[in-house]
């Protein structure tokens, strides 16, 4: 009989990250900034100024005191869009990959920012993005695929493998939200009776339609239940095996993302599955990418290349950066002076050239044809080819040609060449080791059962830093009631009004179709369920009571020239979810009382 080897995959590929992978992470977790700030713009007043639901006053006194944010400077609504514009701008630069590492510094710290201006709105989402950033600081996010790497002529990362205690760190920090979920589940609902996904799924305030829909089927619910359980504790068991590595894997981390579009799919859960996938993805091998490279080639047939204006920094920069932004790494890039006949021609047409085999392209049209050789955006050279974008092409050419000094000279001094290696070293690998060690603490510290119990101390350095680590969503078992809300009251004449819906007229008790809609978005269910919730005590009541100020303010500033809002009450209907089998019965409940006028 033949003996079996078992190949064991050294640790340094387990735990390290490819380069390109490193670039994708950095890309969307851009991209998942610009979408935060986009959404939270459309609450701006409401949720970060004086004027809204959380003056800063009230925000601050449930803080702890190492906590900060620039948002507390000022409250008022100019103050929060110019901090919001820049960190869109700063968003903006982590994907194109500019200054990469201050882009990352700044996009935490405004994160962790504008979270701590308002924490009565946040969810496992933001604590999951915001510890991303945090990670991402000690990485080499732009090696690949951004105006770093173009500008870099160090080649000290030559190699796509990358290892480091950093992103040892990242790969573990994702995979403990799921399996510090797993040991917190400790419900029978879970591992026995197997209905955790029925109760998730019967929150109406909460679910999808699409949920409504396939809450029919109890068996599916069940296996789901047992499917996720054991997911949530396997899973980052078996994505670190040294056995079967590459299998393993790849089938754990799309089953991770797999699970995800599901909840995309039942629970109204924000960007919650966006930024897990993101997370997931850190995991991607580099074997996958090598795979899409044969897949992606080069799609000219004839030798390439580019040829630029010999002295001209600004020239040499934009072929550097349109080759690695194209996809094109192999292309070389020449000064047109190397040869007499292309020289003579990029002088006589005042033109950058493109060789493409024997013929020849110019100005805006070369940019055209550098397009269509790219793996990946050579569907817009179709585009670029039409006679209207190529005469505003050509046009917008002359006036750069024309104007080459001048964007020489901001080039040399906002894009410099990189010739001094980036700081990944001993400092920032140890720094990444403590904070390693700093919430591996944390989060066994949050199983009841540890006895564990963190200093002063501890809990500054972890609210100063955003670190917070308590995966409890669904944990011990899913929440067991719906609420919606339900606030009527009286104008100043006497008029009934529906103050929740900001109309005239008597409010609706009955339950909505679907009563996921009632909320606005998944923020202000956040917001308005923790102010339902009586056991948080005294802060629903002060929650309440700014709230109804809100309400009171709101009122009058969309009904100009109407009665004033006198008095009003604010009610929750809550519908609490009886065992399977059993009939749902609401319940009103009386929150707050408020007099617009006292």
């Amino acid at each position: 009989m033949k003996s079996i080897s078992v190949k064991f995959t050294p640790l340094r590929t387990v735990f390290g990250i490819d380069l390109r992978t490193l670039a994708l992470f950095r890309v969307l977790l851009g991209v998942y900034v610009l979408i935060d700030l986009c959404y939270r713009s459309r609450d701006l007043v409401a949720h970060y100024t004086d004027a809204g639901i959380m003056p800063r006053a009230v925000q601050i006194d449930y803080l702890y005191f190492s906590t900060w944010s620039f948002h507390f400077a000022n409250g008022s609504a100019w103050f929060q869009s110019l901090l919001f514009l820049v960190a869109a701008i700063f968003a903006v630069l982590l994907i194109l990959g500019w200054r990469t590492r201050l882009g990352t510094v700044v996009s935490w710290g405004l994160m962790l920012s504008v979270q701590n201006r308002n924490t009565f709105i946040l969810s496992g989402e933001d604590n999951l993005a915001l510890l991303l950033l945090f990670w991402a600081m000690f990485l080499p996010l732009g090696a690949r695929y951004s105006i770093d790497a173009a500008l870099d002529k160090t080649e000290r990362f030559s190699k796509n493998a990358y290892w480091s205690i950093a992103t040892t760190a990242l790969l573990l920090q994702g995979m403990s939200m799921y399996f510090f979920s797993a040991l917190l589940k400790t419900h029978p609902i879970w591992f026995q009776e197997g209905s955790a996904v029925y109760y998730a799924l019967q929150l109406d305030y909460f679910v999808t339609p699409f949920a409504l829909w396939f809450r029919q089927f109890n068996e599916i619910m069940t296996g789901l239940t047992y499917y996720v359980y054991a997911l949530e504790f396997v899973g980052p068991v078996l994505i670190f095996s040294p056995i079967f590595h590459r299998t393993f894997r790849t089938l754990v981390m799309l089953a991770f993302i797999t699970m995800h579009l599901a909840f995309l799919a039942f629970l109204e859960i924000g960007f919650f599955p966006f930024i897990s996938i993101v997370m997931n993805l850190t995991f991607m091998p580099g074997w996958m990418w090598d795979k899409l490279g044969i897949w992606f080639r080069k799609r000219a047939l004839e030798p390439v290349a580019i040829w630029f204006d010999q002295g001209c920094d600004f020239c040499e920069k934009t072929c550097h950066i349109l080759r690695v932004f194209l996809f094109l790494p192999s292309i070389p890039i020449r000064p047109a002076q190397e040869d007499a006949e292309i020289g003579a021609e990029l002088e006589r047409r005042n033109s950058w050239v493109l060789t493409l085999g024997e013929q020849r392209f110019f100005k805006f049209e070369a940019i055209s044809r550098l397009v269509s050789v790219s793996p990946i955006f050579f569907p817009l050279a179709w585009v670029l080819d039409r006679s209207f974008f190529r005469r505003i092409g050509d046009r917008c050419y002359d006036w750069v040609g024309a104007n080459r000094p001048r964007f020489s000279r901001v080039t040399k001094r906002l894009l410099p060449w990189r010739e001094s290696e980036a700081r990944f070293g001993l400092v920032t690998q140890t720094l990444a080791a403590i904070f390693l060690v700093f919430v591996t603490i944390q989060n066994i510290s949050t199983l009841p059962w540890s006895g564990l119990t963190l200093p002063g101390s501890f809990v500054a350095v972890r609210q100063a830093l955003g670190l917070h680590q308590n995966w409890t969503m669904f944990a011990p078992y899913p929440e067991t009631t719906s609420p919606w809300p339900v606030i009527e009251g009286d104008l100043s004449d006497g008029t009934i009004v529906d103050v929740y819906w900001n109309r005239i007229g008597l409010a609706n008790f009955d339950k909505p179709e679907i009563v996921s809609e009632v909320y606005a978005n998944y923020r202000w269910r956040k917001f308005l369920s923790i102010m339902e919730d009586r056991s948080y005590h005294d802060t629903h009541h002060t929650l309440a009571r700014n709230y109804a100020r809100f309400l009171c303010r709101n009122w009058s500033k969309s009904h100009t020239g109407m009665p004033a809002l006198s008095t009003f009450v604010i009610y929750f209907q809550v519908e609490p979810t009886p065992p399977p089998g059993g009939q749902k019965e609401i319940t009103t409940r009386q929150i707050w009382n408020h007099n617009c006028l006292a």
